[in-house]
């Protein structure tokens, strides 16, 4: 069944332009026509057209109308080839259309390239929706406004919307459970059961019984594993390089072939999980039984920073915690100062992220009267107008600062706060214009 779509014809008043409005008229297709550049510019960026057929003289207008279309990417442009090259139809394919079609082509072979673009459209306006959705989500679920963080989020996205076993790295106290977790309710899966099984300490034995579950002896002692148990749902294998090889080798071929066989019996059973493997680093042992776990399992990795590469986004995260405990507690925490909010991403933070959360959990639940526990003399000299500062003031505060530490060099600076140059470079802009 073909799809209906809002059409917009760009280009002169050729003859070949009038018969293609009525066959696409008669298909069913909505047709806009529009001879000016800047008024097709106007109606692909109000929304106004799934797909845009650019006859040849509205080629020039190709990057105009790209940009008033890049905010919501929902738009095909098909290029109508007429007297167009192949050079030009090259070129054309390279800069954004979809596809290219002779307009004099049989009816249904060129209905059939709209709805090729219709299709494209559509898929690119949920994907547009799914990122947006995903976007919010993992915004307030990990904290931040660093390169490094933004990566985890648009990795979490693609995670999310496909069916591929995940492997989450990271040292400790990065946040992977957090992600584990982001990725579960993102999916489709969000309303199934998540299950987190821990895999060290626990004897292979005991593991395979509690995934695959025991067939019993004569119909007594039979019990499902969590692999039908989370139907349609998420598994989460807490210490996954602690798994022995054989459970495994077992887990992976469960996955791959959606099958799983309960420890004594012979019978293929049906099972709908998504399985979620979370890994610490630590040396050359753990990165040869990640590397292992990624080729079994086929998955897809995302590594989680350490604290220490993402220093920029301290502030953030220790408000961010301040917060939540006022709303658990349903007590305002004493304050934090401008001086501990600039000191904290001087410190090592070797427990990261949750060693953050736990100092701040400390410092914001004790007496106001207690001076704090973070050296204010490491920041002498900056000076902010307000007992409590907001995010901007800090973060603009604390940049200066290490620009100074590092002697005005741009590069050291962006990697000792764990940002890209670029994004250093905006932010030195905006300041010195204000």
């Amino acid at each position: 069944m073909l799809s209906i779509a809002r059409v917009l014809l760009a280009g002169g008043d050729e003859p070949s332009l009038h018969s293609l409005h009525r066959t696409l008229e008669s298909a069913g297709h909505v047709v806009a026509r529009s001879t000016c550049p800047e008024d097709a510019a106007r109606r692909v960026g109000a929304g106004e057209a799934d797909v845009v057929l650019l006859a040849h003289d509205a080629l020039a207008s190709l990057e105009k109308l790209l940009e008033a279309e890049c905010d919501r990417a929902a738009t095909s442009f098909v290029a109508l080839a007429g007297p167009m090259s192949s050079a030009q139809a090259r070129e054309a394919l390279r800069a954004g259309v979809f596809d290219v079609v002779d307009p004099s082509i049989a009816e249904p072979a060129l209905l059939a390239a709209i709805e090729r673009a219709v299709r494209e459209s559509q898929l690119r306006r949920e994907l547009a929706m799914l990122r947006a959705r995903v976007g919010d989500a993992a915004q307030h679920a990990l904290i931040g406004r660093s390169a490094a963080i933004a990566h985890v989020r648009e990795l979490v996205g693609r995670a999310a919307a496909s069916r591929a076993s995940v492997l989450v790295t990271g040292e400790a106290g990065t946040g992977k459970g957090v992600v584990a977790r982001l990725v579960h309710d993102l999916s489709e899966r969000a309303g199934r059961p998540l299950v987190t099984v821990r895999c060290a300490g626990v004897d292979a034995g005991t593991l395979e019984l509690e995934l695959f579950g025991c067939a019993g002896s004569d119909g007594r002692g039979a019990r499902a594993g969590l692999l039908e148990q989370a139907r349609g749902g998420t598994i989460v294998l807490d210490d996954a390089p602690a798994l022995p090889a054989a459970l495994r080798g077992q887990l992976a071929r469960a996955a791959a072939s959606r099958t799983s066989r309960r420890a004594g019996g012979c019978n293929a059973i049906p099972v709908d999980v998504r399985l979620v493997l979370v890994a610490r680093e630590s040396g050359s042992d753990s990165d040869a039984s990640i590397e292992d776990l990624l080729t079994r399992f086929n998955a897809m990795l995302i590594e989680v920073p350490p604290l220490r590469d993402r220093r920029s986004d301290i502030p953030q995260l220790a408000q961010h915690f301040r917060q939540r405990l006022a709303v658990e507690c349903g007590v305002e925490p004493a304050p934090l100062s401008p001086d501990d909010m600039l000191a904290l991403p001087g410190r090592e933070w070797t427990g990261n992220v949750r060693e953050l959360e736990h100092w701040v959990e400390r410092h914001a639940l004790a007496a106001r009267s207690e001076p704090s526990c973070v050296e204010s003399d490491t920041l002498r000299g900056v000076q902010l107008g307000s007992s409590e500062a907001t995010l901007e003031e800090l973060e603009r505060a604390y940049i200066r600062h290490v620009l100074a530490l590092e002697s005005g060099h741009q590069s050291r600076t962006a990697i000792r706060l764990g940002i890209d140059r670029r994004t250093l470079y905006r932010k030195l802009k905006q300041y010195r214009s204000e």
